[in-house]
């Protein structure tokens, strides 16, 4: 029996894929690629190489630095916790289906509703791989608006200074090196969402460098870690299942347009005040540093609390240094794009 084929359905599926792909990296522009698209190849990556098969036999890679173990373990906590929770398990479900569509030709893990791996250290295989892809895709010419493309620019930045040194830059932040511009403009008109991407990308170093914050030589007094070491935890993990669920609601809300299934799960009338819960997390453990952490510890962590500035001058790329070392510069947004009104969509325009 010969299949029926609608010709429009087969033209909305390639603009789509265009939009998802970006078939010719060639077709590049100064406005809309990234000048510094590439990147070294992280310390702790060492020799390893994503298997040709899902199932090849895959060890974690080992991290090098003295926090950067406990931040993979707290990041992978978060996300399972998230995954596994019974009101957020669509979202997880939803979100990774749109992460696996951008996995190279023949590293498919599934069908047309893909998910990753269940256990820990085969999604994080995976998700290096996306994320390494993401942060090595060039931005065709679009007609995105400017402000997405500074967003999308200053955050790829960001996040190649932390991947440098922390392996859980794959669990935390694969959503957003897959976003593009053109997808991300409407999402980030929504007040909410743009206070919260303004929030929380700007501070992308700041999560990573937390997990700090379980190690006793980073607090004054070896008797208050201990008192305070299990809550501190508790207050990480409760911060990166809040982080890692406004990303996922970006992503989803960024797919919307052509996903039924985004447009279900994003959680549009609970934006604002998830956004909210993220700003007073972020205040308690500020507070937190200030009183029981080592000076210097503590002022190297809170120079990265800071949003990402519409009204600053571009500095340049974020260095990105041949040693793997990551960068102290807070990271603004390009001005040339600060006097362009964001343009408005209100919440309550948005159908769900």
């Amino acid at each position: 029996m010969t299949k029926s084929h609608d010709p429009q359905s087969g033209r909305i599926k390639k603009l789509v894929s265009r939009l998802l792909h970006h078939s010719n990296p060639h077709d590049t522009s100064p406005d809309d690629s990234d000048a510094d698209s590439g990147i070294a190849t992280p310390k702790w990556l060492g020799s390893y190489k994503v298997p040709a098969s899902a199932n090849s036999s895959f060890s974690a890679p080992k991290p090098y630095g003295r926090d950067t173990g406990i931040s993979l373990e707290l990041w992978n906590s978060a996300y399972n916790s998230l995954r596994d929770g019974l009101s957020t398990a669509g979202l997880v479900t939803v979100y990774e289906s749109i992460l696996c569509q951008e996995l190279p030709h023949g590293q498919s893990i599934g069908g047309i509703n893909q998910s990753l791996p269940r256990s820990d250290d085969d999604r994080l295989r995976t998700l290096i791989t996306i994320t390494e892809a993401g942060l090595k895709k060039c931005r065709v010419k679009s007609q995105a608006d400017d402000q997405a493309k500074a967003l999308i620019r200053a955050s790829r930045k960001i996040i190649k200074s932390v991947w440098a040194d922390y392996p859980s830059t794959a669990v935390a932040w694969s959503g957003i090196c897959i976003l593009t511009p053109l997808l991300l403009g409407a999402t980030i008109a929504i007040e909410d969402m743009k206070r919260g991407a303004l929030h929380v990308l700007g501070r992308i170093p700041w999560y990573m460098h937390l997990s700090e914050l379980i190690m006793a030589s980073a607090w004054k007094s070896d008797a208050d870690f201990l008192e305070q070491r299990d809550r501190t935890r508790e207050r990480l993990l409760k911060l990166y299942r809040k982080v890692l669920e406004f990303e996922m609601n970006c992503v989803c809300a960024a797919a919307s347009s052509w996903n039924n299934a985004a447009k279900n799960v994003v959680g549009w009338h609970k934006l604002g005040a998830m956004v909210r819960e993220i700003e007073e997390l972020d205040a308690e453990i500020g507070n937190l540093i200030v009183t029981y952490i080592d000076k210097r510890v503590a002022e190297t962590i809170r120079r990265y609390n800071e949003d990402l500035k519409l009204d600053a001058k571009d500095e340049g790329p974020c260095p990105f240094a041949a040693d793997g070392s990551t960068s102290s510069a807070p990271f603004p947004l390009d001005a040339s794009h600060s006097a362009d009104a964001m343009p408005g969509m209100k919440p309550s325009t948005v159908r769900v």
